[in-house]
């Protein structure tokens, strides 16, 4: 009997392992390149220096906004006096990033901490005021 109960041993199945779940890659960064700092600049200190554009960075992505409120498109403005805080948004981004940021981001959570990231960028009390 103690044949048999070893013969089975020998030829049950083994199990595969477990494997880690695999990281994501991050970017290549070269040494002495530091991430963006546009958020510590104020409305003002940005129109003194000439920036063109904000970079939001957001969850390993960044996205570029005009910094100057006066050269957004009327649609976002418009979307924004009417507490539209997702269009107005999808008009500042343009199609490409939109869907760049749709796509990777798709649930409303994601979407409330960006508009708050933006809003906190430009001096907004919150997203879409």
């Amino acid at each position: 009997m103690s044949d048999y109960i070893e013969e089975d041993a020998a030829e049950a199945p083994t199990r595969p392992a477990r494997r880690a779940p695999a990281k994501r890659a991050q970017p290549h960064k070269p040494l002495g390149v530091k991430a963006p700092q546009d958020h510590k600049k104020s409305a003002a200190q940005r129109e003194a220096e000439g920036d063109q554009y904000v970079t939001i960075a957001y969850s390993g992505l960044e996205f570029t906004i005009l910094a100057d409120q006066d050269d957004w498109p009327v649609l976002a403005i418009q979307a924004f006096s009417k507490r539209l805080g997702i269009d107005a948004i999808e008009h500042l981004l343009g199609p490409a990033q939109w869907a760049r940021f749709v796509t990777r981001f798709p649930k409303k959570r994601q979407f409330d901490e960006f508009s708050e990231v933006i809003a906190a960028e430009f001096g907004f009390g919150n997203s879409g005021e």
